[in-house]
């Protein structure tokens, strides 16, 4: 996938995130691609919404799009989000066999637990494929200033 192709999803991403704030959730964004770019679902968070702690961007969207088409196996799809995932986001998406991950600003320091996904992957049988920094400092913003007016 090139450069363009990926800063392209990733904006899809922030713009989904914008949708999670403007409903008064956190500013997370995922989206679901095939390997050419094409996009194939996307999603927010909705944790505040849903009173629902597990309702991040990329747990919706792996639900999403399994019941969509009734299978559990999304080994053909990369998942790109604005911000790196948290532990159990990464869990869900390797137990959905996704193993290509596209990540706008990976230095959120307030994971919990303490554990980043490049560490989770050593621990990982299947080694996924990680990258991280595609239009960094526009997440970087946008999760800092949502951050300001969202609890």
């Amino acid at each position: 996938m090139n450069q363009e192709t990926k800063e392209k999803l990733i904006r899809i991403a922030i713009a989904e995130a914008d949708k999670a704030v403007r409903e008064g959730n956190s500013p997370f964004g995922a989206v679901l691609s095939d390997m050419e770019g094409n996009v194939i679902a996307t999603a927010y968070n909705t944790t505040n919404n849903d009173i629902d702690p597990t309702a991040h961007a990329e747990i919706n969207l792996i639900r999403k799009i399994t019941k969509k088409l009734k299978a559990k196996d999304l080994s053909k799809y990369f998942l790109v989000s604005n911000a790196q995932s948290y532990p159990m986001c990464f869990a869900a998406a390797i137990k959905a066999k996704i193993s290509n991950f596209i990540y706008g600003y990976a230095e959120d320091h307030t994971l919990t637990p303490k554990i980043t996904v490049f560490e989770m992957n050593e621990r990982c049988e299947q080694k996924a494929n990680i990258e991280t920094g595609i239009l960094k400092e526009e997440c970087q913003k946008q999760i800092e200033e949502a951050r300001k007016i969202v609890k």
